[in-house]
C-alpha cells in the first residue's frame, strides 16, 4: 500500500477549483486584518484636547435675564439639561427648549468621528467615549442618556426640542 501526502494547501487549492467549477462561484479574499478590530488613530485633524471636552467650568455667561450657563463641554451640556429638566420653572424660555436642544445636539455633533488622545494608557480613544466617561464623573451628571432620557419624559419640551434630544441619543450610541 503506497502513502501519498498531500499539502493543506494544495488540498485548499482543489477543493476551491472544483467548487467554483460546480457552483459558478466567485472567492472573496479575506486577510487577517478584517478580523481585527480596527482601533482608532490620533491624527492632528481628529484629535480633540481634554480641555474642549471638559469645557470651561467658571465662564458663566446669560442665556435669558435670570439663567446663567455655562457654554461647551460636560459643563455646558450638565448646565442644559439641568434647564430641560427644569423648564418649567424658566418662564424666560419661550421656545419650550427648541434653542437648548438643537445647541446641545450640535455639541455633541461636534465629537462624532473624532478621538481623543489618552496619556495615562498613551493610547487613542473614541472622544464620545471620554465624553460620556467624563458626564458620569461630574458631580452633578448622573448619566448623559439617562438625563437625555429623563428630559424626554418631560411634558415640558415641544415635540421639536424632543426630536433634537433624540437624535442626541443616536449621535451618542453611534460613537
Amino acid at each position: 500500500m503506497s502513502k501519498f501526502i498531500v499539502k493543506e494547501s494544495d488540498l485548499r487549492k482543489i477543493v476551491r477549483e472544483q467548487l467554483r467549477k460546480r457552483f459558478n462561484l466567485s472567492e472573496q479574499v479575506t486577510t487577517k486584518t478584517d478580523n481585527k478590530e480596527i482601533k482608532p488613530r490620533c491624527v492632528s485633524g481628529n484629535v480633540i484636547p481634554l480641555s474642549d471636552i471638559v469645557g470651561h467650568s467658571k465662564d458663566f455667561s446669560d442665556y435669558s435675564r435670570s439663567i446663567k450657563k455655562r457654554s461647551g463641554g460636560i459643563n455646558g451640556m450638565i448646565d442644559t439639561l439641568d434647564i430641560l429638566k427644569t423648564i418649567r420653572l424658566h418662564p424666560d424660555i419661550h421656545d419650550g427648549g427648541e434653542h437648548l436642544s438643537y445647541s446641545l445636539m450640535n455639541h455633541l455633533n461636534k465629537f462624532r468621528n473624532k478621538n481623543y488622545f489618552d496619556e495615562t494608557n498613551n493610547g487613542c480613544i473614541n472622544a464620545m467615549d471620554k465624553v460620556i466617561e467624563l458626564y458620569k464623573e461630574n458631580e452633578h451628571g448622573e448619566e448623559l442618556v439617562k438625563d437625555i432620557e429623563k428630559v424626554l419624559k418631560h411634558q415640558d419640551p415641544t415635540p421639536r426640542a424632543k426630536e433634537y434630544l433624540k437624535r442626541c441619543l443616536t449621535l451618542i450610541k453611534e460613537k
